[in-house]
């Protein structure tokens, strides 16, 4: 299928978007170009010629579905095409080319939704301009592309609780003033691999049908959606114990885990030591009452000199865990320590 953004001979078939949910692998499957091809990929013919063709972690379309408040789609894509149906020939190359470059942008971010809104577009202006009446072949092309940039300038179809994680069911009528389009509700269910395992829907008016589709299939399903503790990204999960949206965040919260623990080991050092020191007074307090004729007067001073410095250990401990007193400091005071009681010690 050719996808410049320049003129060229327009796609004349229906190029469908095609969805389908895979709720035991957690994936989606997005395939996107002519119903025919569609199908024979789907069906396992690797060889169709399709436009796009993506697996990607289930939720993905809901959760990066495109938001455009500021109306970009509109003003950088189909106005100047709308202006160039309406002009002379000696203007359309500049209109073409500003339209072009913003839509090739949205086509080359790799994302099906936008791949697919900047290929329709671009193709029913090339359909567009053929007609005699350019004025009401603009209408027209005007009235169908701006299904699909509705729903960008909209609120998000993703609204979850924030308790649950349950997304909340999508009211099309809150979205379209007036009687809803019968287009803006079609969906078709495929059964693509002959066996009826395989269930697809595929939709070419509008975007609307396939949201409602899979906020519906979810809710069925008792899926949630999640906020990554690492990354922040929205995610789908099976329960609402999940934290990390997949391996890569896993392995970055492993790494952060790691590196607290040895912060904490060492601050905690400290603590280890004071403990390490405690004992090897005792330990040399007790070498020297059973040792024979060891001073009996530096045998009392001992137990003394050891509470002197338990107290005031504990008090240097104290501050450092209230952080008010440096870890090394206190360590290179305890083995100042250690002098006193090898002194006593000496015979």
């Amino acid at each position: 299928m050719e996808i410049g953004f320049e003129r060229h001979e327009p796609c004349y078939d229906r190029v469908v978007f095609v969805l389908t949910l895979d709720r035991k692998k957690m994936k989606e499957r997005i395939v996107v170009g002519k119903e025919l091809e569609a199908r024979s990929r789907l069906n396992g013919y690797m060889d169709a010629d399709v436009l796009i063709d993506v697996t990607r972690p289930l939720g993905t379309f809901l959760a990066e579905f495109e938001h455009d408040p500021d109306g970009e789609w509109n003003r950088f894509g189909l106005a100047p095409l709308r202006e160039s149906l309406h002009s002379n020939r000696w203007k359309q190359p500049e209109l073409e080319q500003a339209a072009g470059d913003f839509l090739r942008k949205k086509f080359d971010s790799g994302d099906p939704l936008r791949m697919y809104v900047a290929f329709r577009i671009w193709n029913g202006y090339l359909l567009a301009r053929e007609p005699r009446n350019r004025a009401e072949a603009c209408d027209r092309f005007m009235g169908k592309m701006s299904h699909f940039t509705m729903a960008f300038q909209q609120k998000s179809p993703l609204q979850f609780d924030s308790d649950t994680g349950r997304p909340q069911p999508f009211s099309i009528t809150s979205r379209v003033f007036g009687s809803v389009p019968s287009n803006d509700t079609r969906l078709d269910l495929w059964f693509p691999d002959n066996k009826r395992m395989t269930e697809s829907v595929s939709a070419y008016s509008s975007l609307y049908p396939l949201i409602t589709y899979y906020l519906n299939r979810l809710n069925d399903w008792g899926l949630c959606f999640r906020k990554c503790k690492v990354c922040r990204r929205i995610f789908l999960a099976k329960s609402q114990r999940y934290e990390l949206c997949g391996d890569k965040c896993r392995k970055k919260q492993a790494l952060q885990n790691k590196r607290e623990f040895d912060e904490r080991a060492r601050e905690n050092n400290y603590d280890l030591l004071y403990k390490n020191e405690c004992q090897n007074w005792r330990n040399k307090i007790n070498k020297a009452k059973k040792t024979a004729g060891f001073p009996a007067d530096r045998l009392e001073e001992m137990p003394t000199a050891f509470e002197a410095f338990k107290k005031e250990a504990l008090q240097r401990k104290k501050a450092v865990k209230e952080r008010t007193a440096n870890p090394k400091e206190f360590t290179d005071w305890l083995y100042q320590q250690s002098d006193i009681i090898i002194k006593l010690c000496e015979l």
